[in-house]
């Protein structure tokens, strides 16, 4: 795969517009093995992605927000190294009934088996390249030089965000009225307990709204799910 990785790098420093840099995806990762690819980066002010996924998935992943339960994104902002996994090895029983549906649904839809490369970038956040395929499990092992791996998924990081043209999906985040009122509260300095006192609710109730908040927005904490919100108006 190592030298499938070093043609990647070479095509996207070439391409010039998305369509070559789709291309070049699409034949690194038929030359790997796999069916479809998934690029993926959690940025502050939403969710950018270029895949040849089906259409419907894409739709279904995003309307539903599935990028907060999904088992691969989660590992993938835990590690820093590339991983395969299948859907199988996710333990489905130990899920929520959420989680078990995305499982099931992306099943459906021939996404059962796959290899993620994850890479840190800018203010914290999460790109990955995940190489999908439909049969049971991967054979294929994660590459060797993965700091090699790991360049090519910055170089598709950086040529994406500097065309103009990339069609990134962004969520539509909505926070109910507790949950952007508890999270304007704690962006003016308020602790838990004083937000409690001030709204009238229980202290267990303002932690409930804000662990909601935190996950609709995929943040690892709640300053960050302060600066997100922030970014995105969702805040007065």
């Amino acid at each position: 795969m190592d030298e499938q990785v070093h043609a990647l790098i070479d095509a996207i420093d070439l391409a010039r517009d998305e369509r070559a840099v789709r291309n070049a995806l699409k034949k690194f990762v038929v030359d790997c093995g796999f069916e479809r690819y998934a690029y993926l980066h959690s940025g502050l002010t939403g969710v950018g992605v270029s895949s040849d996924y089906p259409p419907e998935w894409r739709d279904t992943y995003f309307r539903k927000r599935y990028s907060s339960i999904d088992p691969v994104v989660t590992k993938a902002k835990r590690l820093n190294a590339p991983f395969s996994w299948s859907t199988e090895d996710l333990h489905p029983r130990r899920r929520s009934p959420e989680e078990r549906r995305f499982v099931a649904e992306a099943t459906d839809f021939g996404i059962r088996s796959g290899l993620t490369i994850p890479l840190q970038v800018s203010f914290g956040t999460v790109a990955m390249l995940t190489l999908a395929s439909s049969r049971q499990s991967t054979e294929i092992s994660p590459p060797h030089d993965s700091h090699r791996t790991a360049t090519a998924v910055a170089f598709v990081h950086i040529k994406l965000s500097m065309l103009s043209e990339p069609k990134c999906e962004r969520t539509e985040t909505r926070l109910t009225t507790q949950e952007a009122t508890c999270l304007t509260w704690s962006s003016l300095g308020k602790y838990m307990p004083e937000i409690a006192a001030i709204l009238g609710i229980e202290h267990r109730t303002v932690q409930y709204h804000l662990d909601n908040v935190r996950e609709k927005l995929g943040a690892i904490n709640l300053p960050h799910a302060v600066r997100i919100a922030m970014v995105r108006k969702l805040l007065n």
